[in-house]
């Protein structure tokens, strides 16, 4: 017994160098997609106007439908659909491909969301070992420095998570939106050509 408890005491203690490093990949991971997310809503705060007129201009069923700006899939999309509006297949597969890409980026947030804390967690118990060995032979230095790494990787894997968890929430709105654009100026298109 004691053999295979200093198995896992070594399995578990070399652990945490790569522990660490994946909690700071996911940090910098992190705050590069928060980059992401702030250059995509100034984005969408800039062709907002743009976007409305496209809109209306199918809620009104007006033949000469604005070009967007060829800036972002999404107004690409849009602008194929227009140029492309009798070929009901090639729009159908675009759209599929735009809303699988937005499924795949949501799925990498998604896992960030869970892997952050998890990993934090791994964080937090690997150094409680050397912790309470350091507490059991009166080290205070060993038992102090372990508990600080403890706490900290914890912080650093909740705030990975809330992270991703707000960049999730909001891309999960504007794909949400935008899917019901792509579908109903596909529909709309199709049916004033059918009409």
């Amino acid at each position: 017994m004691p053999i295979l408890t200093n198995i896992f005491y070594i399995i578990s203690v070399s652990l945490m160098i790569p522990v660490m490093l994946a909690l700071l990949f996911g940090f910098v991971y992190s705050l590069y997609l928060a980059g992401i997310a702030v250059h995509e809503f100034i984005d969408r705060m800039k062709s907002k106007a743009d976007r409305k007129k496209f809109s209306d201009a199918l809620e009104n069923k007006v033949q000469d439908i604005p070009v967007l700006s060829n800036s972002g899939d999404l107004n690409k999309t849009l602008n194929l659909i227009i140029i492309h509006k009798n070929d009901t297949l090639l729009v159908d597969k675009k759209i599929a491909e735009l809303e699988s890409g937005w499924r795949r980026e949501l799925q990498k947030i998604s896992d960030l969301i869970k892997y952050g804390p998890a990993i934090g967690l791994m964080g937090t118990l690997i150094p409680l070992g050397p912790a309470l060995v350091g507490l059991a032979e009166g080290d205070l230095a060993t038992l102090s420095n372990n508990m600080i790494i403890a706490f900290s990787t914890t912080v650093v894997g909740v705030l990975i998570s809330l992270i991703a968890l707000s960049i999730n929430s909001a891309k999960k709105g504007w794909y949400r939106d935008d899917s019901i654009l792509l579908n109903f100026t596909a529909e709309r298109l199709s049916a004033n050509n059918n009409g």
